[in-house]
């Protein structure tokens, strides 16, 4: 009787130990879903004296898919400068203070916001300015996985894909700010965070804005690090989109056909845009990111010259 007790014993550790295996092995080798399996394919151009010169031509590699520009950030690398490359002609200048980080996407209007919620304090953000904010007048609350909207503020969760969704189609605002975002599942199987896919609508002061929720861990896979995208619907003017303290003349300009999504066959071109970025002979680094996720043959450097 002691031996089948032991036998059971161990079969039951056995099995445990698969068990724990196989979650482990979820955990460690989870990826999720952001960015996009195109490869980037490049051919160099001039770099002379001008300042309008086409540097770099781009395009996918066969079996890609379309990315929208508005979850595309575009910049190139000479020496110790860098350059945002945009659609729209006007680039950010980030806006930093060390819990929130916010950058103008390259389609000109889109906004890719990080948020630490690290510490024990609540952050606040402004749609406006797509920067921290206080208490006291602001857009979103964020105290890790807890996000409210501002006092006054209204909202409405949207199954609609976030680059489709242009003006304001007579929403009907369904949330507050006494209700708390339900913007995530826990996936048990990976032990992880997921935010949903839903597309939020707010409305504040006046100006109806589209926030979707991306990630809640930073490249490292830290926890409490939330990134969203954020932009008004329509012509809103917002100070994020004309105050000269955050926002500049693009110094690389996106040649491209202005459809709004860089096309599987579409070639591309990046056009200096009245400054020189490149003279002579130079070496240049492409960084292209899709969702915060860098798209394979970028981050290459490129002979020029």
């Amino acid at each position: 009787m002691p031996r089948i007790d032991r036998r059971i014993a161990l079969m039951a550790l056995f099995m445990a130990s698969v068990v724990f295996a196989g979650y482990y092995h979820n955990i460690v080798n989870y990826e999720n879903s952001l960015g996009t399996q195109n490869t980037l394919v490049v051919n160099t151009g001039v770099s002379t004296e001008s300042t309008e010169d086409v540097l770099l031509d781009l395009n996918f590699a066969k079996g890609g898919e379309n990315l929208s520009w508005n979850s595309i950030q575009l910049e190139l690398n000479v020496e110790e400068n860098t350059y945002p490359c945009m659609v729209g002609g006007m680039s950010s200048v980030t806006q930093d203070n060390g819990t929130v980080l916010s950058k103008l996407n390259a389609d000109g209007k889109t906004f890719t916001i990080n948020i630490d919620t690290t510490s024990e304090d609540t952050q606040y953000l402004d749609l406006h300015t797509m920067s921290i904010s206080n208490e006291s007048s602001f857009s979103l609350s964020v105290l890790q996985t807890d996000i409210f909207l501002g006092e006054g503020r209204q909202g409405l969760a949207v199954e609609d894909d976030f680059s489709q969704i242009e003006e304001d189609e007579g929403y009907v605002l369904n949330e507050d700010d006494e209700e708390r975002l339900e913007w995530y599942s826990y996936d048990f199987s990976v032990h992880r965070i997921i935010p949903d896919s839903e597309v939020y609508i707010v409305e504040d002061r006046g100006v109806m804005f589209k926030v979707q929720f991306l990630n809640y861990y930073n490249s490292d896979g830290a926890p409490r690090h939330i990134t969203l995208l954020a932009s008004p619907l329509g012509n809103s003017s917002i100070p994020a989109l004309t105050d000269e303290s955050m926002i500049q003349i693009a110094p690389c300009t996106v040649l491209e056909n202005g459809d709004g999504v860089w096309g599987t066959d579409e070639v591309i071109s990046l056009q200096e845009n009245g400054i020189s970025i490149c003279e002579g002979e130079c070496a240049v680094t492409i960084l292209a990111l899709f969702e915060e996720k860098r798209i394979a043959g970028a981050d290459s450097t490129y002979s020029l010259g």
